[in-house]
């Protein structure tokens, strides 16, 4: 059995009390976090697993000007008796992401900016103090807390570095760019919205939500007024059109009356073809890309094993294949980096899942990938762009094109707007939500438009003051004013996209 002891000073623990060390988890080599058990004293984090191998832990702290941000350390072995100094590890984790991809970009030929050489040899002369001062578990944290904001500053830049150079290289390849950026339309929005032209500057295509519980709320009996309306709205405004998901594997998306099927797994496997075959029939010819279902792989509302979430996905992609055969479908996956699968042991990794559906020769024309940022519950930790891009080239090598969905929330008070009102992380004081949003998804989208894999980029909901899944997800307030993020992907769009 491994265990892993860090050591947080009294005095830094007192300064890291948002610190999310009930997310914290272990990862391998291969990149699967591991079932985990956390316990956090105050002065001593104790992750218990139950193989006895090496791994690195994957925290996420709260930065000053940076936000929450997801540390890694090294790879450390398990010490039972010696424990590890927290912050120490973590800068070694930070220094070492940084040198290593630094040094592998650069000799692919990105240059490289003088504040990013700047604060990397800040930030290793600051490392290599706390390791001086190793004896001293005080002055050694702090060193290291020091050294910390440094890196990820300097990681920050790196990222920046890179998403400028390659979008400007994708330029010169192709210009326009023929990356897809969608805006998520929840029927009856956008068309009831005055802001609905602001959606067509800012997005090339439509991402219309066809949600199982609003269409069929009792069962055998479907009402398509809603989901139509949209669709040929946006149809009309010369948008392509994303239909789906058909199938969101998450509370309040799926009807009511489905949980009466629980026990009866044949039976619900039915209910869901039935409905996706309607509602595939009823759209075909309107619908470029079909998303057939998110959230499989994570656990969901209903309980089912990983047989039947497999027979599930199957047949729900066989069926979307048969009833519109030329039109591309894609299936979904939450999380992408893993991080459920260290609070739920028997669940299904995230990769290895979408690694099994390419393989069955289904015809899935590609992968996508949901990222929910700056929530407390089922969501992504917060990573630097480095971080993110590395992610999305690992999902690259499944060798299907990638169509990604982000959502960051941009407020922070009660919504009642939202499908699913999930809570949110605790913003220092003085930080205004929509600011954030920005802060934190700029950086992700340019680094998604930089990925020649990535064919799409959903932003995962438009207006607050319509029905919307995610809390405070829209780029447009509920007092119908547009957010930063809102102009600044209407400027991207016209630079450099369709």
């Amino acid at each position: 059995m491994g265990q892993f002891h860090f050591d947080v000073p009294s005095t830094a623990s007192d300064q890291l009390d948002a610190v999310l060390w009930q997310d914290a988890y272990i990862c391998g080599i291969e990149g699967v976090p591991w079932h985990s058990n956390i316990r956090f004293d105050g002065e001593r984090l104790t992750i218990h697993r139950g193989i006895d191998s090496s791994g690195k832990l994957y925290i996420a702290v709260p930065l000053e000007g940076l936000g929450y941000r997801t540390l890694s350390t090294c790879s450390l072995r398990p010490l039972p008796e010696n424990p590890y100094c927290l912050m120490l590890e973590l800068a070694r984790g930070s220094c070492y992401r940084a040198r290593v991809q630094s040094d592998a970009w650069q000799r692919a030929g990105l240059t490289l900016s003088e504040e990013f050489e700047r604060l990397l040899q800040e930030g290793t002369a600051r490392f290599l103090d706390a390791a001086q001062h190793l004896g001293d578990l005080k002055a050694s944290s702090r060193d290291a807390t020091d050294a910390i904001l440094l890196l990820e500053r300097a990681l920050t830049e790196l990222g920046e570095c890179y998403a400028g150079q390659s979008i400007a290289f994708r330029k010169e390849q192709s210009h326009p760019i023929n990356t897809l950026l969608a805006g998520t339309v929840m029927p009856p929005s956008p068309t009831g919205s005055p802001m609905s032209g602001a959606f067509c500057e800012a997005f090339n295509t439509a991402s219309v939500r066809l949600n199982w519980a609003e269409i069929e709320t009792d069962s055998g009996q479907f009402d398509y007024e809603a989901a139509e309306h949209s669709i040929h709205f946006c149809a009309a405004k010369g948008m392509r059109v994303i239909g789906g998901p058909l199938i969101d594997f998450r509370e309040k998306l799926l009807p009511q009356w489905l949980y009466l099927l629980e026990d009866n797994f044949e039976t619900f496997l039915s209910s869901v073809t039935q409905y996706v075959e309607k509602t595939v029939t009823k759209f075909r010819g309107s619908v470029q890309l079909w998303n057939c279902a998110a959230g499989l792989n994570t656990p969901g509302p209903l309980r089912l094993d990983d047989e039947q979430v497999m027979r599930l996905s199957v047949a729900i992609l066989q069926t979307v294949r048969r009833t519109d055969p030329n039109t591309p479908a894609i299936m979904s996956f939450d999380q992408p980096f893993g991080e459920y699968l260290a609070k739920h042991r028997d669940s299904i990794s995230p990769l290895h899942f979408a690694d099994a559906l390419v393989r069955s020769g289904l015809g899935m024309a590609g992968i996508g990938l949901e990222f929910r940022i700056g929530y407390s519950t089922a969501s992504t930790l917060p990573r630097s762009a480095v971080d993110f891009g590395q992610m999305i080239d690992r999902w690259a090598t499944l060798g299907l094109p990638l169509l990604t969905q982000l959502t960051v929330p941009g407020g922070n008070a009660a919504d009642s707007n939202a499908v699913v009102p999930g809570e949110l992380l605790d913003l220092p004081d003085g930080v205004d939500p929509a600011a954030e949003q920005f802060r934190i998804a700029g950086p992700l989208i340019r680094t998604l438009l930089a990925k020649h894999c990535v064919h799409g980029i959903v932003w995962d909901g438009w207006c607050d003051a319509d029905p919307h899944v995610m809390a405070h997800s829209g780029l447009i307030a509920s007092d119908h004013q547009p957010r930063p993020l809102c102009e600044y992907l209407t400027r991207l769009r016209k630079e450099f996209l369709i």
